[in-house]
């Protein structure tokens, strides 16, 4: 068990609340009203947990998994310059996450010797194939040499199509590169007992991780789906896990004022529900926590945006998540928060401490050579300050510019971008969207749209439907 000193993030929600916001705020009493409901969900989430029904909160304690992909971490690390992870949402936008929030070779040119990256205290570059982009695959087939790469194909099903496609494309590549020793060169992340990719693993004695039982893909970025990408990128992957399990205490009482995760729910149900308010825009403020916003949006996406409750009426149910990052998107889509329809709901992720950089003093070189003459106080008043002084400055100024606006918003603060606090982050999330789900009356945990767009898709490859040639309705 991992000691540490880090401490716990915190979910600021006074601009939520009629206390902070005003009129369009949540009272109290609202939140009190819902207390019996809410230990009602807990106590069958308690009940179901121990009955082994909610796998994915049992992974941050799978500490001799955990050792395993820390020991094939470090065999990658040593062996390969490259990785290509093939896979597509669940099986991909983890990996994207922790790899930019913590990996520490991202960035590093794949024509980097073996001996600049390890003077760099960097591993492998991990680059994610998520997409079907035709040119794209071709730049990448020629952007780095197959003899040192490692395709990491991942798949929960095993029969992914545009991970196929992928994994077909990128492996004949591989094969001319190496030959006969190309399976040599794959690792497999797939279902434990069925499927292509685990018959093909098993056959060929291919190196694979399984996703566990029971773990669907937006959840699994706590299996090997995720913590293997992460731990070929140098992440810490016992401290993400500690972090875990510590979120996973703070959850264990049914007091929304206690629980994160469940006054989270609460709060964002009762704007969607009550206030008019079913869009959710995730804003991460610096480059290092912007994977977290598309990574939420398909967990919450997924998981909550269903036709039926569960007594089969239905509802056509779900709130709707926004991706944007700060303070890229004040420049774009806050005018539209801010003076457009009042049915948002704003989520910033910030940190207190960040890197070192500082922005040149007045004294300086710099400001004698390319600012002579510059007498606006508000560029004259960057001078000497750290970069991550001016990015929190930034999101406060948002988040009271929302508030003085009407417009609700909360803030989850970690001290820092690090591992533990990343990993709260993650659990935090996940817990909250289930008890969203249950909130809500629907299962968190299906996706009975996504597979109708399976099925349509194969109809279309075996030639059962074909598309139109002519529409009504082009121009």
């Amino acid at each position: 068990m991992i000691v540490t000193t880090h401490p716990d993030i915190l979910l600021d929600f006074n601009n939520m609340m009629a206390d902070g916001l005003g009129e369009g705020g949540v009272l109290r009493e609202e939140i009190d009203a819902m207390k019996p409901e809410v230990r009602e969900i807990h106590q069958g989430l308690s009940d179901l947990r121990r009955l082994g029904q909610l796998p994915f909160q049992e992974l941050p304690y799978h500490d001799d998994l955990a050792s395993k992909i820390e020991q094939k971490g470090r065999e990658i690390r040593e062996m390969y310059e490259t990785i290509l992870l093939l896979g597509i949402g669940g099986s991909a936008l983890g990996a994207v996450f922790l790899g930019k929030a913590l990996g520490k070779g991202e960035g590093l040119a794949s024509f980097a010797s073996r001996s600049e990256r390890r003077a760099a205290g960097s591993g492998p570059e991990l680059i994610v194939c998520d997409d079907l982009d035709p040119q794209g695959w071709i730049r990448i087939a020629e952007r780095f040499d197959f003899k040192k790469t490692l395709l990491m194909v991942v798949s929960k099903s095993g029969k992914t199509l545009e991970t196929w496609a992928a994994f077909l494309f990128f492996y004949d590549r591989l094969r001319k590169a190496v030959g006969s020793r190309a399976t040599r060169h794959l690792l497999i992340i797939t279902d434990p007992h069925e499927g292509p990719l685990r018959e093909l693993a098993n056959r060929e004695k291919i190196a694979s991780f399984d996703v566990p039982t029971g773990v669907g893909g937006r959840y699994s970025i706590l299996s090997p789906v995720g913590l293997l990408p992460a731990a070929c990128a140098g992440v810490e992957i016992g401290e993400l896990l500690a972090g875990a399990r510590r979120m996973d205490d703070r959850c264990k009482g049914a007091e929304p004022w206690f629980n994160p995760a469940l006054m989270s729910a609460a709060l964002h149900h009762l704007h969607a529900t009550r206030r008019g308010r079913p869009i959710r825009v995730t804003i991460p403020y610096g480059g290092s926590l912007e994977g977290f916003a598309p990574w939420f949006a398909q967990l919450w996406a997924e998981s909550l945006g269903k036709r039926h409750v569960l007594q089969g009426i239905t509802v056509h149910t779900g709130s709707t998540p926004v991706s944007a990052s700060g303070p890229r998107d004040q420049h774009s889509q806050l005018q539209l928060y801010l003076d457009g329809p009042e049915d948002k709901v704003v989520t910033f992720v910030g940190t207190e401490q960040g890197g070192d950089a500082i922005i040149p003093a007045r004294e300086s070189p710099v400001w004698k050579e390319i600012g002579h003459g510059v007498k606006d106080d508000d560029l004259t008043l960057l001078a000497g300050r750290q970069v991550q002084e001016l990015l929190v400055i930034e999101r406060k100024a948002t988040e009271d510019a929302l508030r003085e606006g009407g417009r609700p918003n909360q803030t989850i603060l970690l001290r820092e971008a690090d591992a533990y606090s990343i990993g709260q982050l993650i659990f935090m999330a996940e817990l909250e969207t289930v008890y969203t789900g249950e909130i809500y009356d629907i299962n968190p945990f299906d996706q009975p749209a996504v597979e109708m767009i399976k099925k349509n898709i194969r109809k279309y490859l075996v030639g059962k439907i074909t598309p139109k040639k002519s529409r009504s309705f082009m121009i």
